[in-house]
């Protein structure tokens, strides 16, 4: 019986073990960006969020947007407007992003969370740091159980007061927030001035944290990427008919190459988290960009993310229930929609 007694315990402690040895190491930042692949910014504009407001989007359209060969939704978040005066965001407001995450699980979708509340952020940087560290302990609390294909982005193109300095500081404290909950999520960050590239080398990471996945974003030659567009200056607003030519390729080309050396000596995976053309623009010229952007990052292994699914830059027409197939392919090439 002894033997037995020796055989049975041998059999507990090495199913006691079996757990600790079948789970799973946690996502390296490298290893997420593959996963990331090319994809797209979605839902920041939509009714969607608003009380009662059902929107346009449904889970049908991130179905869509898997099958259309892209890997990752950006949420675009605005999440000032939804905290109460305690800085607690709206239960309401929460189970509508309980929802899209969902949708993002169910279908094998990479989701990134990110705060969109930058114009907000530079207009008072202490009550934005106030309300950041609320927003980013709550939902760092509510969703640390979720799987490694959510990540948070903690917030979008800091500007204007969000100098360097200030921007690496307040960085800084929204990391240990985070990483109070979830400690090896990966999360996205980037340099002040609009995520600039040109402003990579004044962005301050801890070295110890290789949890981090560095983003920018790209809109040049901005005459030609925001021709038309209302909300920039009059030079730009009040101007149309800018073309771009494949003589412009070489900029990007450059541009990219400066992100690539700035990525190698910092052994930090990138993310173009933003890049697109204005609906003002010729179409031809907008897939020519287009195309020319997407395929500079995946040659660099950089993962991409189309700004953005509806309204203005669209790539998916509500109306129509459709795709702007030109600029889809560009994003995605058609061999790659399989």
């Amino acid at each position: 019986m002894s033997g037995i007694r020796l055989l049975a315990g041998l059999c507990l402690g090495l199913m006691a073990l079996l757990p600790q040895a079948m789970a799973q190491p946690p996502l390296s930042a490298h290893e997420q960006v593959a996963r990331m692949g090319a994809g797209v910014n979605v839902l920041g504009y939509d009714p969607y969020w608003q009380p009662g407001g059902q929107g346009n989007y449904r889970e049908e359209h991130f179905a869509r947007i898997r099958q259309a060969g892209l890997g990752t939704v950006r949420v675009v978040l605005f999440t000032f407007p939804h905290l109460d005066q305690d800085n607690r965001l709206d239960p309401a407001w929460l189970e509508k992003l309980d929802q899209v995450l969902a949708w993002g699980r169910n279908n094998d979708l990479q989701v990134i969370l990110d705060v969109h509340d930058f114009n907000d952020c530079v207009k008072d940087v202490p009550a934005c740091e106030a309300k950041l560290v609320q927003v980013w302990t709550q939902l760092g609390e509510r969703y640390a159980a979720q799987p490694d294909s959510v990540v948070f982005e903690l917030l979008n193109e800091p500007h204007g007061a969000l100098d360097a300095r200030a921007w690496n500081a307040l960085l800084a404290k929204l990391l240990q927030v985070v990483r109070k909950t979830n400690p090896t999520r990966n999360v996205v960050v980037g340099p002040t001035r609009w995520n600039n590239l040109e402003e990579l080398d004044t962005l301050r990471l801890p070295e110890d944290d290789r949890h981090l996945v560095v983003t920018f974003h790209y809109y040049e030659p901005f005459a030609f990427t925001h021709q038309g567009a209302s909300w920039v200056e009059p030079q730009f607003s009040e101007k149309t008919g800018v073309r771009f030519t494949p003589a412009q390729v070489a900029k990007i080309e450059s541009d990219f190459d400066k992100v690539e050396a700035w990525s190698r000596r910092h052994g930090r995976p990138i993310l173009l988290g933003e890049y697109g053309a204005y609906d003002k623009a010729p179409m031809e010229d907008r897939v020519l960009w287009t195309r020319t952007v997407a395929r500079a990052a995946e040659k660099r292994g950089f993962a991409h993310l189309y700004w953005q699914f509806s309204s203005d830059f669209v790539l998916y027409d509500f109306q129509r229930e459709d795709w702007v197939e030109p600029l889809l392919h560009a994003v995605v090439p058609p061999k790659q929609q399989d």
